[in-house]
């Protein structure tokens, strides 16, 4: 045990741990107010107070109290509202915040009031800067008006006022002072009042179970998905059958796409008659005669019987011919 000791005591003395350990002591004992600066005098004041005067417990630093002595503390400001800087005339938005000079110009009763000097940080053009760099750097004043409580704007920017109808807005509208004192003084107001509140209680409360029943509707999301997932497996078949049997139809034979095929078009095709041109089937059948015949035809005249059997042998392909045209014309035209 005691060889133990001996080396963590080694461990406790060595560099590294004495690096790392620099200044916590000192650290925790400021955190712990038991720490006195050789500086301080207590003849002078406080701890505390001489710990403020220096700019410490602040992250602004000594850069806090450079004008203390003017009575102005560096602080850092969140603008109450929406307001229009008037040189860039860009819009700064609620809670943006600026490093801010306060300082105490006056009292309302027993309730000081407090200036806010600050610059807009808005990034513009030289022409539109205050002093020809990149910011406009427009200096901001804003007072603080204990007697109506409420902000000031002294210099620089000016308050966005924005208005809207609560019933627009499907927001709580509340009885304004006006209607207020008719309600008291006239109980046939009062009546219509409670009574109109009385219908949109019933209607938001109707509405409200509609909704509720919805969302337990949709509380089953495993459900819901899988239905979702159906419809989609159906709608993806459906494509790929269509794509299958245009791939299989091949290359359309027209320019302009055909419309499919319908009912009352079969219906009107069907009831179309055509009628037979038996010129035309007459002239066919000659010319097929004629295409039958053969150029260099034997005359009976010669006596050979070889003749005569070829003759009889091609008149009888001209008449199957001339049958097999007819047949063809019949079901073109007939």
């Amino acid at each position: 045990i005691s060889a133990q000791v001996h080396r963590l005591v080694l461990l406790l003395e060595s560099p590294l741990v004495n690096m790392c350990t620099k200044d916590i002591s000192l650290k925790a004992a400021c955190a712990d107010t038991f720490y006195y600066p050789q500086e301080w005098d207590p003849s002078r004041g406080s701890l505390d107070s001489f710990q403020q005067k220096k700019g410490f417990e602040h992250y602004f630093g000594k850069q806090r109290t450079k004008n203390l002595h003017k009575g102005i503390l560096q602080i850092r400001f969140e603008m109450p509202f929406k307001v229009q800087c008037l040189r860039c005339e860009e819009f700064i938005g609620q809670g943006s915040r600026y490093d801010a000079d306060k300082k105490k110009v006056g009292m309302y009763f027993s309730t000081p009031i407090y200036e806010f000097a600050m610059h807009c940080r808005v990034g513009t053009s030289h022409e539109k800067s205050a002093d020809g760099r990149l910011y406009c750097n427009q200096r901001f004043v804003i007072r603080t008006d204990p007697k109506n409580a409420d902000y000031e704007l002294a210099e620089g920017c000016r308050r966005k006022v924005q208005t809207w109808d609560p019933k627009e807005a499907e927001s709580i509208s509340f009885v304004d002072p006006d209607m207020r004192r008719k309600m008291e003084s006239d109980p046939m107001c009062r009546v219509e009042q409670t009574i109109r509140n009385v219908k949109k209680e019933k209607t938001d409360k109707e509405r409200l179970r509609e909704l509720a029943d919805l969302q337990d509707d949709r509380e089953d999301t495993y459900a819901l998905n899988s239905v979702l997932r159906r419809s989609h497996r159906v709608k993806r078949k459906e494509i790929v059958a269509e794509e299958e049997a245009i791939r299989l139809a091949g290359p359309i034979n027209f320019g302009i796409p055909l419309a499919p095929a319908s009912e009352e078009d079969a219906r009107e095709a069907a009831a179309v008659v055509f009628q037979t041109d038996y010129d035309k089937i007459e002239v066919s059948t000659r010319r097929a005669k004629i295409r039958a015949t053969p150029l260099f035809q034997r005359t009976a005249s010669s006596g050979s019987s070889k003749s005569l059997a070829v003759a009889k042998v091609q008149e009888l392909v001209a008449k199957r011919r001339k049958l097999a045209q007819h047949a063809l014309m019949a079901r073109t035209f007939g």
